[in-house]
């Protein structure tokens, strides 16, 4: 729809065009002067801008799409003087009994195809002078600045609509993506319940929290509707709190602590290193408390002066010894962080010491 009302910008916009046709009567010497737009389902003119002695009360009427200077003027895309409108065959009625039309010049509005999408007037000439035909380039040139005003905001309102269908729709695949993770989640779940061998009952919990990771990231961006980027202290929360949801043991007493800043981080970053935490996590639940009851992992996310994300896991159990193989040549505990750290870009390493515990820190470019 050309109607301002339709443009979101309609308050700036209206202040422009406003001090457009103000401009208008000043340029052409005139008592009044007037803006009017094509409804596009109708085909009429609305008078959108008016100047002048009523203009309040045309604001607003609408022209016949068949009738008047303004509706022959947008038809045949033309321009169109005249300087006496009762002899016109075109004019058809002033809007307001308050008001006497006794010249006029009328330009249309062009889009930047060259359409006519509305007119621009100026009516009676001061001092009963006449319009002439050298106004009308000067008219036009106005016109043509009002026009680009109006394409340019209408433009602006169409990629901000585009836009927020883009981030609707991310939102409900993020939000269907979710579902179907804790979908994949609940089964492995329900299979958790038959299994009894130790290593495939591992396997699995490992899965789901894999799983349950990724779906996190997922729910927080539909949540948030931020399509384009991660709260990474409020996901890596959300991280810890599944790990410790899935290693929860009746026969262990493992405190969590976190001190996180508030950083946020493009989305595919941010799931890197929330599966990375999830496997340093997992770790620790694993191998770091063997033969201990009671223990304490802190987690710590900062950004440095140099800009760097930092990402640090500590915990007070055994120490858990880096290399690279096993005696039975199969990848150790640290394969899988060392992978996820380098498809993020950052650097893992790990200090550990049986009688304080271990320490691993991941660092990368923010």
């Amino acid at each position: 729809m050309h109607a301002v009302e339709g443009i979101n910008r309609t308050m700036q916009l209206k202040e422009v065009l406003r001090k457009c046709m103000e401009a208008a009567k000043i340029v052409m010497n005139s008592e009044a002067s007037s803006l009017m737009l094509l409804d596009e389902s109708t085909g009429d003119l609305n008078v959108s801008i008016p100047t002048g002695p009523v203009k309040d009360e045309i604001l607003g009427m609408t022209i016949p799409k068949t009738k008047g200077i303004g509706g022959w003027v947008v038809s045949y895309n033309q321009p169109f003087i005249s300087n006496d409108v009762v002899e016109s065959d075109i004019f058809w009625k002033d809007l307001s009994a308050g008001f006497t039309t006794r010249n006029i010049i009328c330009v249309p509005l062009q889009n930047s195809e060259g359409e006519a999408f509305g007119v621009l007037q100026a009516i009676n000439k001061k001092d009963g002078n006449h319009f002439e035909g050298k106004d009308v380039p000067v008219f036009e040139s106005l016109a043509q600045h009002v026009a680009s005003a109006i394409e340019r905001s209408q433009k602006y309102d169409e990629l901000e609509r585009k836009l927020e269908e883009r981030d609707l729709q991310l939102s409900e695949i993020h939000h269907r993506l979710k579902n179907n993770l804790s979908m994949i989640s609940g089964l492995i779940e329900f299979d958790l319940v038959k299994i009894e061998d130790p290593i495939a009952r591992g396997a699995l919990i490992s899965a789901e929290a894999r799983i349950k990771s990724v779906a996190e990231a997922h729910s927080l961006l539909y949540e948030q509707n931020k399509t384009g980027e991660l709260d990474l202290s409020e996901y890596l929360a959300s991280v810890t709190r599944n790990v410790e949801n899935v290693f929860q043991w009746p026969d262990k007493d493992i405190q969590i602590s976190m001190h996180f800043e508030d950083i946020y981080l493009d989305v595919i970053r941010g799931m890197l290193c929330g599966l990375v935490l999830n496997e340093l996590l997992m770790n620790a639940y694993k191998h770091a408390f063997v033969e201990r009851s009671i223990g304490e992992i802190i987690i710590s996310l900062k950004k440095t002066p140099t800009d760097k994300i930092v990402i640090i896991v500590a915990d007070n159990g055994l120490g858990i010894m880096e290399s690279t193989k096993n005696k039975q040549d199969k990848p150790d505990a640290h394969f899988i962080s060392r992978s996820l750290a380098n498809k993020l870009g950052a650097e893992i390493s790990w200090k550990q010491n049986p009688e304080i515990g271990s320490t691993c820190i991941v660092s990368f470019q923010a």
